[in-house]
């Protein structure tokens, strides 16, 4: 999961439309016409400071930003999210699917100059199982032979991770696992030079070595992390000489925009007051991307009354998302209509089982065991940004005229507030969940399961949790993506959440900045690698 705060700056839609002509002729066509440049430096705003750049170990966005440019992994997405090679420059897959034999590239080299071989993925997957390391990863490779006996120390490795011989890496699972490849995608299985890491005396999450196009090379707290080209990269040699990340601690957009136009980086995002004007003016190339997004309200259904079904769905019908999205925040986000977001396999589109429909929410709640003490339902929030406050009360508002009575409260501090998702002191709380990979199961899997540590609502159906296993053996593509419908459609009629937004990355460059590419992923996955000045 990436987290992310939940409310960006302001934006039109009729200056969306000017904007993506003329993003694509300032990225697309010049980028065909112009020669490539090589050298040059670009400075990039980073929000916050990474608390680790171990690829194993780190939890936010500001580090995968990093990560990504310093490791690579076996595969990797393409800007449409297909899955390519990596280090692996091909793989297969055995017919019953439990066995992923990787080929991997030769002279593949680490940032020290020493070869990549199989047997450091075979270090690097298992560091991550090693319950010593604590990785928040791990679960994702539950299902490879030995994993539980690695775990509790009942083998001294894990039997399904092997080197066949120094270029061929294979994995073997106790089950069939779809979503496996993609998983294998994301920023936590790079691999890792074993003697950097366990190098006594340093701390490899503060000074890092993979085989990316981007060398580590500094990193002073809240300043700047440094990055210096790998001429030896094996896809090529990248366009750009140097990478510097600036720090900005506690996301002041006005002043990255501000260092922005006096020209001290090659890209910004625009605070909430500027964004209109600058676009008109079309001073800046600006890029516009829907991310793999949800933002909610999340219902705890071990609180009462929210364990009611019926008064989850009256709240749920009461919200006016339309009128909130577009005249508190301008639309500056989709509206979010389901759980997976648009451009996810499975999304559906013709889905919108909770419009505003204030008669029909007046039934579900005459129906429902609210009753007429009318109990204070509260409501939590991360953010207290105006933006967040100006929808929070709002909608309080809009459900008062149901006679539902809430509170809104606020904890800013994001390990507290997670620390009290987990002990159920939040009945009612938004949350936003990032793509980790594009697949349905990182979001209905993630957040629904009960098995899950990221299912806050505490949502359980014993019917959901067999299709979301099932469907994570299931090997037919068009039978996997049916069932994840059926899921999704089983989960929106119990309302345990209300969807609310889906995001959308928002960025400008400077006019010389070519060979931007974004994907769903976001900003956190650009590839430098293909960046380059024209100046």
């Amino acid at each position: 999961m990436q987290k992310r705060s939940y409310f960006l700056s302001l934006f039109s839609l009729f200056i969306l439309a000017i904007v993506l002509i003329f993003q694509v002729n300032l990225f697309s066509e010049e980028k065909k016409t112009e020669p490539f440049k090589i050298g040059g430096t670009y400075r990039r705003p980073l929000e916050f400071n990474p608390k680790t750049l171990d690829p194993a170990l780190a939890i936010d966005l500001y580090a995968v930003t990093i990560i990504q440019q310093v490791f690579d992994g076996l595969v990797q997405f393409d800007k449409d999210l297909n899955v390519v090679p990596a280090i692996a420059r091909s793989w297969k897959v055995s017919p019953d699917g439990l066995t992923y034999t990787f080929f991997l590239r030769e002279g593949v080299n680490f940032h020290n100059g020493r070869e990549v071989v199989a047997d450091d993925f075979v270090y690097s997957f298992t560091r991550i199982i090693d319950p010593q390391i604590k990785s928040p990863a791990a679960p994702f490779l539950e299902k490879v032979v030995g994993f539980k006996e690695f775990q509790e120390r009942r083998a001294p490795n894990v039997k399904g991770l092997k080197a066949i011989d120094q270029y061929t890496f294979q994995i073997n699972l106790t089950e069939p696992y779809s979503p496996f490849l993609s998983i294998l995608g994301m920023n936590k299985f790079k691999v890792l030079p074993r003697e950097e890491v366990e190098k006594p005396g340093t701390d490899f999450g503060k000074f890092p070595v993979g085989t990316g196009p981007f060398k580590f090379i500094s990193m002073k707290e809240g300043e700047e992390i440094v990055l210096e080209v790998n001429p030896d990269y094996f896809e090529g040699r990248p366009f750009l000489n140097k990478v510097i990340f600036k720090i900005y601690h506690g996301a002041p957009r006005e002043k990255i925009f501000t260092d922005f136009k006096e020209g001290r980086l090659e890209e910004s995002f625009i605070p909430p007051d500027e964004i209109e004007e600058v676009l008109k003016q079309r001073q800046y190339p600006f890029v516009q991307k829907p991310l793999l997004s949800l933002r909610f309200y999340g219902f705890n259904l071990r609180n009462k009354p929210l364990d009611d079904k019926k008064l989850r769905k009256a709240i749920s019908l009461a919200i006016d998302k339309k009128f909130i999205i577009s005249e508190l925040h301008k639309n500056q986000f989709n509206l979010a209509k389901t759980i997976l977001p648009p451009g996810m396999p499975g999304y559906d589109p013709k889905r919108e089982p909770y419009s505003y429909n204030e008669t029909l929410a007046r039934k579900f709640l005459m129906e429902s065991g609210y009753g007429k003490e009318k109990p204070v339902i509260e409501v939590w929030s991360a953010s207290k940004s105006d933006a967040a406050q100006k929808e929070l009360y709002e909608i309080k508002s809009q459900l008062k005229k149901l006679d539902i009575v809430t509170a809104i409260n606020f904890e800013t501090n994001w390990p507290n507030f997670e620390s009290m998702l987990r002990a159920n002191k939040t009945p009612v709380f938004i949350y936003a969940w990032y793509a980790d990979f594009p697949d349905p199961d990182n979001f209905l899997w993630t957040l629904f399961h009960s098995k899950s540590k990221y299912n806050y609502t505490n949502y359980h159906n014993p019917e959901v949790d067999r299709l979301l296993d099932q469907a994570r053996a299931e090997r037919d593509y068009l039978k996997r993506m049916e069932m994840y419908r059926k899921i999704e459609e089983t989960i929106l009629d119990d309302a345990p959440i209300v969807p609310m937004v889906n995001h959308l990355f928002q960025m400008v460059y400077q006019p010389y900045v070519r060979g931007i590419e974004v994907s769903a992923l976001g900003g956190p996955y650009i590839p430098m690698k293909k960046i380059w000045l024209m100046k």
